[in-house]
Order: structure tokens, then C-alpha cells, then sequence
């Protein structure tokens, strides 16, 4: 999967610097993985659309939303220090380096979300909210917010 999404960033002139993707909304819009659009990773920032979003956070909710079988969207993803701050954030938060997503499913149905999160997601940061599941490539650490 990862050469794919490579591969079709490059053929969309979207820029690749190391493992993550750097876009805005000023980027085309296209279908990126099986279930998710790029611009569905887009930063929730308004004021500066910059995104930077790791490949690997990509694939990996990616096969978490295959192992769901449903709809999952995407309230956070890459925030700025600034932007950060604005949300109260952590300072060493994964989001400001483009490693982390805060997630939902859209059917609603947050505790079978959080069950596939669980059962299948065995690296990298994991917390679990009353009505979203943050994910990152982080270091390997489960809480619950």
C-alpha cells in the first residue's frame, strides 16, 4: 500500500518529504487509499491549510477501517505548533508532527470502533475518548481521555 499511496502522490504533484505527505487545500483531491480521499487528512486549521500527514498513520487507519467494515472519518489530523497550542494540545503532541488522527465511525457506533482499534492496533499510541479514538505512529502507549 505504501508504494501506491507514493505512487499517486507523485502522479498528483503532491510533495513527499521522508515518510509523510505535505499538501493543502490548494492540492487536488483524490482518492488516496481503498476508503479515504487526500483530503480527507486535511489539517482542520483554517487559517493555514498546511498539511503534513506520515504515510504510515495513512495505511494504518486505512486496515483499521477495513478490519471495521464501515465508515470511519476524521476529526484531527496534522496541527501546527500554533494551532496546537489554540487547542489546548500537548506540547509533544504526534499531531504536530503529522503522525497522529483523532477518528470516529460514522455509523455512531463508538464502542465496536474502539474494540477494532484494540484488537488491531498493537504499536504506537492508542486513546481511547468517549466520542473519538486518537491513533498515532508515536511510541507504543494506551490511555484513555
Amino acid at each position: 500500500m505504501r508504494d501506491t499511496i507514493i505512487a499517486l502522490a507523485k502522479l498528483h504533484n503532491v510533495a513527499i518529504n521522508g515518510d509523510h505527505l505535505e499538501f493543502d487545500i490548494n492540492t487536488r483531491n483524490f482518492q488516496i487509499t481503498e476508503n479515504f480521499k487526500l483530503h480527507e487528512f486535511l489539517t482542520k486549521n483554517k487559517r493555514d491549510t498546511f498539511t503534513r500527514i506520515n504515510i504510515d498513520i495513512i495505511i494504518e487507519v486505512q486496515n483499521l477501517r477495513t478490519a471495521f467494515g464501515s465508515g470511519v472519518g476524521i476529526s484531527s489530523s496534522y496541527r501546527s505548533p500554533a494551532y496546537n497550542r489554540s487547542m489546548n494540545g500537548a506540547t509533544s503532541s504526534e499531531h504536530i508532527k503529522g503522525n497522529a488522527l483523532d477518528t470516529y465511525p460514522i455509523n455512531g457506533k463508538i464502542a465496536a470502533w474502539k474494540k477494532v482499534v484494540r484488537e488491531n492496533k498493537k504499536t504506537g499510541g492508542r486513546g481511547f475518548y468517549k466520542t473519538f479514538v486518537h491513533i498515532d505512529t508515536g511510541r507504543t502507549r494506551t490511555w484513555n481521555g
